[in-house]
């Protein structure tokens, strides 16, 4: 098959260099479509002969089959093929194998169409005949003339009729000369037909191919395509996972920066607390010990109680001086007096402490830096030295070079913290304060959360803010994208290289560009355990924001978000993760402290909730109001909508307030716009007149409750005196402006028609706003009368808080409950739009509306950040909470509130005396959960029943009608001993003694042993569960250690005073307790379960003698300590630092120490027989002589009454504001020697002699069950 013939026998056509015959076999069933697999390949291999076999394998014959005619066609051609081209004997094989087919090609095909073919084979043999029959020397022809009498013989039915009587066609003897009479036979229309055929049939077959050509190539396009896709997608997976990894290792690098910073933050902190204690006037290293009389300057504290009054004032360590001196002054650069308190202890500090004091950071930490400026500013008190910057850089250094190595000790193996610390959500948010407004991220942990600030925000901070931030954040994102969200923490301002921030972030927000200073705090965190409500409020009137309470002290966090879906899914996500932190599915823990999101559906259920217990006078109207301004959205932290109260007085000039004449009160159901009629008149022309085609007709142009105003009253106190400053460009507004007077401002609020403001919550808790102590330079007025503090109306008697107690007085009058329903109806109520507020003329420029104008269909952004401007600066109506006319408040009941209404119903109804053989005095008596404990001065321990009507069927106690309306029931606990022995020397009493709950269990604290220990006695069976002795005696006091003991009202602090001088502030474990192991070397030994954690939290110092008594309130973060030095100290309780000191007026030994709700502070001292009266903030208030020594003092429930009980035998009642007496009610001619008040107002005595007196209401009359607790918690 490749054509070996002598190559000058060829026609020239084919003398070139061409395809092998074998390829051209090959190309030849190719082109027909026949399978190279099954026919080609056997052609090649085996030759012509193997394919034209007259038995062919299965391979051909499956060919043949499926190919139908297209296999005569191969055939054919092939055997021309093999006649022009391939050796002698080739051909010689080609033509024997083929003259055995002939009859199955040629006997089978009976048509037309074959039979021209057949005519075609022979045409085309005789023209290859006369061609190549010269070749081999002839012997070609003869082959060739065999060939075509095999075909014509074969085919002879196929042919002319003729054919078959001409013998001679057929005759051996036949030569080329016969040839004609064959060609004689061809009939030329049937070839030209066959040929025409064939033309068709290798047109189709190039059509075919060409087609299967261009699919062919499609499938190798599709192929190349899926392997260049496959490719692509291969080289994208190592892309993404080259990325992962590199964004993981920066995400990790990143929070290594963060968490150093961090760390080196809370260093700087510490340390800078560390040098305040050190120096501050009860410390060792003062210059002016306590008393003395440095000036000391101060600024509001943030700390909230329960009803989100802010009653204490925290010291100003970075207080401007320039703010004493004229504005004049400081503009020609004239020195100003350096702040006393800070220079004189640096003026006397030798230079080796200087250094000592340096290296206190070391000493702290080994790693991370400080910003020394701060440090500088607290040793010197004014801008340091090129010397000491010098010496403060090097220290830098230093410490920068320490902090890889210790990097490096860091174990960051997983642990259960490690886990806690996940990051479930980082989401950009702004942090809203009353001073700045800090842009950042939020990281949502599951235990706590992170905020990290990046920009410092000038202006608004609205929307434009969060186009500063990471573009690929999504502010349209679903709870499922929120939790998916990876660690992303903040890049804006960090060294992609280094992973280090960079010193100063720019924040452009269209208003301003400012630089966060190294002085702003950039890292907050706060635990999930401690939030206790997360509200869904507005921001510049858009639900964007939220704000989250916390349970231990903490001011509460306002955080605005980039839409509104953002806010609503972070703070369900807040929620969801501090109730599963808090209770783990499977832990079988109570879960009523679960929690809810505050949305505005809750909001408006919870204020209905909280409407009926102020109808049922189960809260006042104060608390009332500052519920209503926190679920209207209103914040301390956010000065555009700062809580709003009622001007409740409209007599400012009486020398005595009558509050029995309606004259003396303002209109609460008008606006105070509407108040004047003569003005109101102007307001309702202009309404009436006023025509804009975009701005809708309004009363009143200004609003009562904006920012102005909020700077406006507060303006005497820091850091509002600052913010005000800022507002009015660097200097204090025009002296006759500011404020000055109660009744000018009251007069300026009825005459001004731009003047409809109404009051703030300070006016009805806090004097401290009244009075300018910092001695400001507020100006001189017109007529040459300098500005100093706030006048007041006479009635005040020239006391702020006179002023302060009589508002509070009127704002709970009977003519404000009964009229109170009208203003809410005006601000949160019905009448806060549409018709009823038109009637009411309450309708105010349309900017305070929410929903006034849509900010986020807004593309112009110059129009919105000018519309965002004027919604922060001139006010925003609240969100309205009651859609219906708000109820009128329901008459007094005097019985649920005796001491205020009707002291004289109270009376001593009962005695209930010791029946054991050796009397003695009852030392404490204390009420927890309707239970009664007694203890004795034999430390006999006793627990009886407190019985009320509202006790459940089923006690062993029962009223009739001649029954007192409160008795003592049957012992709970039987009598039993506890303690151990006490010093002769050692005066026991109730100080010794506290009662502390936890969610398991009910305990007592006793204390006083000579063992220097307090111990943890259960309540339930008088058994010692826990003693811990931490306290150090000093050497000359061993025999004499007397601690005193007090429980925040949670019962999860505890403090302990000691005869060492020190206050030890303890922790009281809330959970179920568990054992905990003890290892040594030789074994494990199981440990008693524990109540209290027996490391202190802190220990508190700054007393010269034995601690005598202490307060402590978690809410208000305080705790003082009364001592035998005379004096009381100050100390914040969540941190532990050194606020102020008191000193007893006669500078006796304090025995006994009472703070009410409202921060009023009593002291009392047995060598002089006096009570004296403090505000918390260190004010003397007041004084009264006791007429006998007190064994015992207490408070009412509602702070508002001091109830004592002494030698004298009877219990005296006075006012807590004044100390004034109420009432006295006499005993059994017994010394009292303890005392308690139950929540019923209820008195309680223990008496020298063992018995117990009981003074309740004698009228027994039906009583509401409902108590302020349950109404503090709707707020959460």
């Amino acid at each position: 098959m490749n054509g070996k013939g002598s190559s000058n026998m060829l026609p020239k056509s084919s003398s070139f260099a061409g395809p092998s015959l074998g390829q051209r076999a090959r190309g030849l069933v190719e082109s027909l479509n026949i399978p190279a697999a099954e026919v080609a390949a056997v052609v090649v291999s085996g030759g012509i002969s193997t394919a034209l076999n007259a038995k062919p394998n299965k391979n051909v014959d499956k060919a043949m089959v499926l190919r139908g005619e297209r296999c005569p066609r191969i055939i054919y051609r092939l055997v021309i093929l093999y006649l022009c081209k391939s050796s002698l004997e080739r051909a010689s094989r080609c033509v024997q194998q083929f003259t055995s087919l002939l009859p199955c090609l040629l006997l089978n095909a009976d048509d037309e169409q074959s039979k021209s073919r057949l005519q075609l084979i022979i045409w085309t043999l005789l023209f290859v005949r006369s061609q190549y029959g010269i070749l081999d020397d002839g012997v070609r022809f003869h082959l060739l003339s065999h060939l075509i009498r095999e075909t014509v013989n074969i085919g002879k039915s196929m042919l002319a009729t003729s054919i078959a009587s001409r013998d001679d066609a057929l005759d051996p003897s036949y030569n080329s000369k016969d040839a004609g009479s064959i060609q004689n036979l061809i009939q030329k229309d049937r070839v030209l037909t066959a040929v025409s055929d064939e033309a068709k049939y290798m047109k189709t077959s190039k059509m075919d191919r060409s087609q299967q050509i261009q699919e062919l190539h499609s499938r190798i396009d599709e192929t190349s395509l899926a392997e260049s896709s496959s490719k692509k997608a291969f080289e994208d997976d190592i892309k993404s996972s080259l990325n992962s990894l590199l964004a993981s290792d920066d995400s990790r690098r990143a929070e290594f920066q963060l968490t150093c910073e961090e760390e080196q933050q809370n260093v700087a902190e510490k340390w800078i607390h560390l040098f305040r204690s050190l120096i501050d006037e009860r410390g060792p290293w003062s210059t002016n010990p306590f008393p003395n009389s440095v000036v000391t300057h101060w600024k509001l504290d943030k700390t909230e109680d329960t009803w989100r009054r802010r009653l204490k004032l925290r010291q100003n360590y970075h207080f401007d001086e320039n703010l004493c001196c004229p504005f004049s002054a400081i503009a020609s650069g004239v020195a100003t007096p350096v702040n006393e308190s800070n220079s004189g202890f640096v003026n006397n500090i030798p230079e080796q402490m200087k250094q000592l004091l340096l290296k206190g950071i070391r000493k702290i930490t080994d790693e991370g830096t400080l910003d020394i400026s701060d440090a500088n500013t607290e040793i010197s008190g004014q801008k340091a030295s090129d010397h000491s910057d010098c010496q403060s850089s090097d220290l830098l250094k230093d410490v920068c070079n320490r902090k890889d190595t210790v990097q490096e000790r860091k174990d960051t193996s997983s642990s259960p913290e490690a886990e806690a610390s996940e990051v479930l959500v980082s989401i950009p948010c702004v942090l809203v304060t009353p001073k700045r407004k800090l842009a950042g991220h939020l990281a949502v942990m599951k235990n706590v959360l992170h905020f990290f600030a990046q920009f410092l925000v000038e202006g608004t901070g609205g929307s434009s803010v969060f186009r500063n931030f990471d573009a690929s954040i999504n502010s349209d994102l679903t709870m499922s994208d929120l939790k998916q969200r990876s660690l992303k923490w903040p890049f804006a301002g960090m060294d992609p290289q280094k992973g280090t921030m960079i010193g100063n972030v720019e924040l452009i927000n269209g208003n301003g560009s400012v630089k966060l200073m190294r002085c702003v705090k950039r890292h907050r965190r706060w635990s999930m355990a401690k939030i206790k409500a997360v509200h869904w409020t507005r921001y510049l009137l858009r639900y964007t924001a939220i704000e989250i309470f916390f349970s231990d002290s903490v001011a509460p966090v306002f955080l605005n978000f980039a839409s509104q879906k953002d806010a609503k899914d972070i703070g369900n996500l807040i929620v969801t993760t501090r109730n599963e932190f808090l209770f783990p599915k499977g832990s079988g823990r109570d879960k009523s402290g679960s929690i809810s999101f505050v949305d505005r559906r809750a909001a408006q259920e919870m204020a209905e909730t909280v409407r009926e217990s102020w109808r049922r006078r189960d809260i006042t109207n104060f608390e009332y109001l500052m519920i209503l301004n926190t679920l209207a959205g209103r914040s301390y932290n956010d000065l555009t909508q700062y809580p709003v109260f009622p001007w409740v007085l409209a007599d400012h000039s009486s020398e005595v307030l009558d509050f029995n004449k309606s004259s003396t009160f303002r209109d609460l159901s008008k606006p105070v716009g509407a108040l004047d009629t003569k003005r109101f008149e102007v307001f309702e022309d202009r309404y009436r007149n006023f025509c804009d085609p975009d701005i809708p007709s309004f009363y009143y142009g200004s609003h009562y409750s904006s920012m102005g105003i909020v700077l406006y009253y507060l303006l005497r106190l820091e850091p509002f005196t600052s913010l005000h400053r800022y507002l009015q460009g660097g200097k204090f507004d025009h002296a006759d402006r500011l404020f000055q007077s109660i009744e000018g401002t009251y007069k300026n609020c009825l005459t001004n028609t731009s003047d409809v403001k109404e009051l703030i919550p300070e006016f009805f808790y806090m004097p401290e706003f009244l009075v300018n102590s910092n001695s400001y330079h507020l100006g001189v007025k017109q007529d040459g009368e300098p500005i100093g503090d706030v006048s007041l109306p006479p009635w005040a008697k020239g006391s702020p808080e006179e002023f302060v107690r009589r508002n509070r007085e009127a704002l709970e009058s009977e003519y404000v409950s009964s009229n109170l329903h009208h203003w809410i109806d005006l601000v949160f109520g019905y009448k806060q739009r549409g018709k009823p507020a038109v009637e009411a003329a309450n309708i105010f420029y349309y900017l305070t509306y929410e929903g006034a104008v849509d900010l986020e269909t807004m593309e112009d952004d110059l129009q919105r950040a000018a519309i965002e401007d004027q919604i922060a600066n001139f006010g925003q109506t609240p969100i309205q909470i009651f859609r219906k006319k708000h109820p009128r408040r329901g008459p007094p009941i005097p019985i649920a509130h005796p001491l205020y209404f009707a002291p004289d119903s109270i009376g001593l109804t009962s005695i209930v005396c010791d029946t054991s053989p050796c009397s003695s005095a009852i030392l404490y008596v204390g009420l927890m959960d309707s239970n009664i404990v007694l203890v004795n001065e034999g430390l006999t321990l006793s627990v009886k029943m407190w019985l009320t009507t509202q006790l459940q069927s089923g006690g062993n106690y029962t009223f009739s009608g001649s029954d007192p309306f409160f008795g003592v029931g049957s012992d709970i606990l039987s009598p039993r001993k506890i303690g151990i022995p006490v010093p002769e020397n050692v005066e026991l009493g109730a100080h010794c003694f506290a009662t502390m709950q936890t969610p398991s269990e009910n305990f007592l604290i006793s204390c006083g042993n000579w063992e220097n220990s307090f111990q943890v006695i259960s309540l339930s069976d008088g058994r010692m569960v826990q003693s811990i002795r931490q306290h150090k005696d000093v050497v000359s006091c061993v025999a004499e250690s007397c601690i005193c003991a007090a429980v925040t009202s949670d019962g999860s602090i505890l403090a302990t005073g000691s005869y060492d001088t020190t206050v030890m502030v303890w922790e009281v474990f809330r959970g179920k307790t568990t054992e905990k192991r003890i290892r040594n070397s030789q074994s494990e030994l199981p440990r008693k379960n524990y109540v209290i954690i027996e490391t202190p939290c802190h220990i508190l110092c700054g007393h010269d003698d034995i601690i005598t008594c202490l307060y402590v309130n978690h809410e208000l973060d305080i705790i003082i300590s009364g001592s035998k030095d005379g004096t009381c100290v100050f100390h914040t309780l969540r941190e532990g630092r050194y606020v102020r000191s008191l000193r007893h007026p006669s500078g006796s030994p304090i025995t006994k120490l009472v703070v009410s709700q409202r921060g009023q502070i009593v002291i009392y001292a047995d060598d002089d027989l006096s009570l004296h009266l403090y505000s918390i903030n260190g004010k003397y208030l007041a004084a009264s002589e006791s007429n006998g020594r007190l064994n015992a003092i207490q408070l009412s429930r509602c702070g508002e009454f001091l109830v004592g009980a002494g030698d004298q035998g009877q219990i005296v009642v006075r006012s807590m504001s004044t100390l004034e007496v109420v009432k006295k009610y006499q005993g059994i001619g017994k010394v009292m020697t303890s005392l308690t008040v139950t929540p019923e107002e209820c008195f309680l005595a223990g008496t020298k002699d063992g018995s117990l007196l009981v003074y309740s209401i004698e009228n027994p009359q039906t009583r509401k069950t409902s108590h302020n607790k349950n109404v503090k918690s709707k707020l959460t």
